[in-house]
Order: structure tokens, then C-alpha cells, then sequence
């Protein structure tokens, strides 16, 4: 239990554009932290330099008594530390784009690329291997600070996290909360907190279980509104999802498509023209330079505290009811103990978790609907074959799980397309990959 209102955060990544800014807002906007420190760890000194200019202008512009500090080694933020955040990509953004020109030469297409397929696979490969060695030094020096994982594949450096150390972790993703946020004002045409939901899955292929309104079970009404509404014209794939294994997936058709091939093969691509095709590098870019720009804006005194919005994570949700004991139900991505009855123990899941001073309780959710359960077992297999190829550096288990990856049955040559990811990788990677592929 955590019984202090001054906290320290660290922050692996910190030249993020994605999250680190709104992430800071989410805890300075909380009165429940009074102080602390807010450590920033990256290892590109230029985008570590631009992070730290501009979380002091936003601390000073919000009038808050919060330190900050920057780290190009993670090893000197971690002692005294309460709460770690992983917003990295080991490769950078550049790394992105490596990955889509590889996977697009050996006819995988991936409308995203960072959660399954050959793309989620070496970004695990790469990421995995961070995590671990950041958390064995909370082992050792923190021992009673959580891990937030936030980085890509989530549900597997939070498997590796809790199968190969000791830290205290979960994982959050703001995708099911939106979703069902998106059914409450657009489909239900609700204010999104009326509509009460529960959803279980992994990570970015959550299905919605259960829709209420004042108590009423509104879930039957859902296929006719969708329809009503043309909310299942903009999210097509969802919406035969649904019509195919009954239940409502989340977080829409740019993540849930990547979990089934034939959404993504070219002349499907074509004929059904899906808004998310391949991964599109150039609006990825634009959204990060937006975010740039704002990074900017704010070290100029342009914008302040005002002018920087709240991530839209639960995080400080969790950070309330772990130090204060004010209950509350979140998403996490936690390890199966039974939760699901139809996915096996030891697979990585995410499902409402009820937090207070104690910690995180899962929710027992009971049976998926077979079909539903099928593709998250098969994931969840995969990730723990994966988390112990990034571990232990082994290429073994790396080649079984691009094996059983589905969008993988894309390409002709699996195997060629692991040996092309990892060797473009040598350089950050452990040294012991080299050694594979001298």
C-alpha cells in the first residue's frame, strides 16, 4: 500500500509524442498528489532535451510543486521511485516504418502493426527485453513501485513483465472505454456514462460482454442500431465481428481487422475498401508532427497548462484508489488465473479489475463465447512464445510464433521474414542475436 501524497514517476521514453505531456497532465490535474518529481528517461539526447523543456514550462504553468529531472540512464531515475511509466519504442519512430517496408515486401499488410503479425512480433522482440531489465532494477532498488505499461504489443511486455520478474504491473489501453463511449453518444445516443459496460479479451481485441442503460440490458438493441445508425458502415469489421461470434469487439476495425488475415489481403483491401489498409507511415508521421508542434508551442510559452489536454488513460484512476483506497473498475491487462474460463491460465488478458490500497483484483468473467475464446487463446499462446524468444534471445520460439501468427499466413516465406526483421534489429538488440545471425 502506498500511504503518501508526495509521489515520483519516471517516465521510460520520455521523448514520446504520444503520451508523456498528456500523461503529465492526468497528474497534475490530481489533487491527490500534492508533490513529487517527475523523472524522464530517454536516450536520444535531443528528443530527451525537448521533453524536459517542455514538462518544466508545463509544471511552472500550472503552479504545481513537482521536480523534473532528465536521464539518459533509466538506472539513475529508478531509486525512490513509486510509479514507472513505459511510453518507448526501442528503434524510435523510424523503426515503424522499417517494419511496414519489410512486412509489405514479403506480402504481409498490417493496418497498424504494433500488437500481432510479423510487426507486433519483432516490436516485442525488441521492446520485451527494456522492460525486463528496467523492472529487475525496481527489483532491486524499488521493490514496492509499480510498473505502467503503456508501450506496444501491450498484453506482451506485460506478460514478460509479470513471467520474468517480480514487479508489480499492469497495463492500460484506452481503446475498450472509447469504444463503448463511441456506441454510448452515436449509436445509443447517450451521455458514454449511462451506458454500463463489461468487456474481456486481450489487448486491442476486447469483447464487449454486456451493455446497460439504468440497469437495462440494452445489448439486443445493438445490431439494429448499429445499422440505424450507420456506425456498422463505418466500422465494418466490427460490425460482422459481432454478427459472426456475437459479441461487439473493441477498439475498432484498424486493431480488431489485424486479428483475422483475409481482412487484410490486397484484393479484399480493394474490393471492400477499408478505410485501414497497410499502415500508412506518412499519417502517422503528420500525427506526430501535430504532436511536435505542440511540444513547441508549450517551451515558447505559446500554450500552458491550459493548452495541454488530459491523456484520455486511466492511470491516475489506479494511482487514486491504490493510495487512497477510493475503489474503483478499470480495464488492466493482467495474467489469466482463471478469469476467463475458456482461455488458459498463464495467458496475458485484459479485463475489469476493481483497485484499492491493496491492489488490483481482477474480475472473474466466466466462459467467452467458444469462437471469441479460440482467438484469444491463440494470441495468448503466441505471446508467451514470444516473451520467452525476447528473453532468452532465442530464436526457436521466435519461429514458432510467426509460424502461428495469422496475419503471417499472408506471406509466402515466414521464416525469411523473421531472419530479415530480426537482422535489421542487431544493433539494438541484445548481443546475443548477433551471435544467432553472425
Amino acid at each position: 500500500m502506498i500511504r503518501k501524497t508526495r509521489l515520483n514517476f519516471a517516465f521510460i521514453g520520455a521523448g514520446s509524442t504520444s503520451f508523456t505531456l498528456n500523461l503529465l497532465s492526468d497528474i497534475l490535474h490530481e489533487d491527490f498528489i500534492v508533490s513529487g518529481e517527475f523523472r524522464l528517461v530517454d536516450i536520444d539526447p535531443q528528443a530527451l532535451e525537448a521533453a524536459y523543456e517542455a514538462a518544466r514550462a508545463f509544471v511552472k504553468s500550472a503552479g504545481r510543486d513537482f521536480k523534473v529531472t532528465r536521464h539518459t540512464d533509466f538506472r539513475e531515475a529508478i531509486p525512490g521511485i513509486d510509479f514507472v511509466f513505459f511510453t518507448f519504442v526501442t528503434g524510435r519512430f523510424p523503426s515503424w516504418k522499417q517494419d511496414v517496408d519489410i512486412c509489405t515486401r514479403h506480402g504481409v499488410l498490417q493496418s497498424v502493426g504494433d500488437t500481432i503479425g510479423p510487426g507486433g512480433i519483432i516490436r516485442a522482440i525488441r521492446n520485451i527485453p527494456v522492460v525486463v531489465e528496467v523492472a529487475r532494477e525496481m527489483e532491486a532498488v524499488s521493490p514496492e513501485a509499480w510498473a505502467i505499461n503503456y508501450s506496444n504489443p501491450e498484453g506482451a511486455l506485460c506478460l514478460a513483465i509479470e513471467k520474468y520478474t517480480k514487479i508489480k504491473t499492469f497495463g492500460l489501453c484506452h481503446g475498450t472505454p472509447d469504444t463503448v463511449a463511441a456506441l454510448a453518444e452515436e449509436v445509443y445516443r447517450v451521455p458514454r456514462e449511462k451506458l454500463k459496460y463489461r468487456a474481456a479479451g486481450v489487448n486491442h481485441l476486447t469483447w464487449i460482454t454486456q451493455l446497460e442503460i439504468d440497469g437495462e440490458d440494452v445489448y439486443p438493441r445493438l445490431r439494429g442500431l448499429l445499422g440505424e445508425t450507420g456506425f456498422d458502415r463505418r466500422e465494418p469489421i466490427s460490425a460482422q465481428l459481432f454478427d459472426v461470434f456475437g459479441l461487439y469487439p473493441a477498439p475498432g476495425d484498424r486493431h480488431v481487422g489485424e486479428f483475422f488475415p483475409f481482412y487484410l489481403k490486397e484484393r479484399v483491401l480493394a474490393e471492400q475498401n477499408y478505410t485501414w489498409k497497410n499502415v500508412d507511415i506518412s499519417l502517422m508521421a503528420s500525427w506526430r508532427e501535430d504532436r511536435l508542434k505542440t511540444v513547441s508551442r508549450l517551451i515558447s510559452g505559446e500554450i500552458g497548462y491550459d493548452g495541454i489536454d488530459k491523456s484520455g488513460e486511466t492511470s491516475t484512476h489506479f494511482m487514486r484508489a491504490l493510495i487512497t483506497g477510493e475503489k474503483t473498475l478499470e480495464m488492466a491487462n493482467v495474467i489469466n488465473r482463471g478469469y476467463i474460463e475458456n482461455i488458459s491460465d498463464g495467458v496475458i488478458v485484459e479485463i475489469p479489475c476493481f483497485v484499492d490500497s491493496f491492489g488490483l483484483h481482477p474480475q472473474k468473467i466466466g466462459r467467452l463465447p467458444a469462437g471469441a475464446a479460440a482467438k484469444c487463446e491463440s494470441l495468448g499462446r503466441e505471446y508467451n512464445l514470444i516473451a520467452d524468444a525476447a528473453v532468452n534471445c532465442d530464436r526457436a520460439p521466435a519461429l514458432q510464433a510467426i509460424m502461428l501468427d495469422p496475419l503471417a499466413a499472408n506471406c509466402d516465406y515466414p521464416e525469411r521474414l523473421l531472419d530479415e526483421l530480426i537482422r535489421s534489429y542487431l544493433g539494438v538488440l541484445p548481443a546475443k542475436w548477433a551471435e544467432i545471425y553472425h
